[in-house]
């Protein structure tokens, strides 16, 4: 009887899928540091537009309001502008628990958790009127 049962908690152990585990909670407010470069005229920085490559920093801000297990969603902030451009995004978290894909109103963000308060995303998009590419490390502030 003794064998049965361990046989038996040994095949749940070993069954027990990958997404079992605990979803990490993203749900807080996000700073960024943005390293990106770009060609065109972005739509969230009106009045910018260059023929030229230009090479960028920003500050975004991340807010993720509500989360569903892995799905969430909220808004990101470019801090770069006056006033302020919020777009909205959906986001999900893989089944590994540390890959995240994104989307906001124009373009994709596809990144990791490096820890519970820190993740690395990279952004695309193009367009007929622009390229953009960006890394940014987000931290955790609440």
């Amino acid at each position: 009887m003794k064998i049965a049962i361990s046989i038996l908690v040994l095949f749940a152990l070993i069954w027990t899928p990958v997404w079992a585990e605990e979803v990490p909670n993203l749900v807080g407010n996000w700073t960024g540091e943005t390293l990106s470069i770009r060609i065109g005229s972005p739509p969230h920085l009106p009045g910018i537009t260059s023929e030229n490559i230009t090479y960028g920093n920003a500050t975004p801000a991340l807010i993720i309001e509500e989360q569903n297990g892995r799905r969430f969603t909220g808004k990101l902030v470019h801090m770069n502008v006056n006033p302020p451009f919020a777009e909205m995004l959906f986001g999900v978290i893989s089944f590994d628990n540390e890959t995240i894909y994104m989307v906001d109103e124009d373009g994709y963000h596809d990144g990791r958790l490096i820890s519970p308060t820190e993740m690395e995303l990279v952004y695309r998009k193009t367009s007929p009127e622009n390229m953009i590419i960006g890394l940014t490390r987000y931290t955790k502030t609440t």
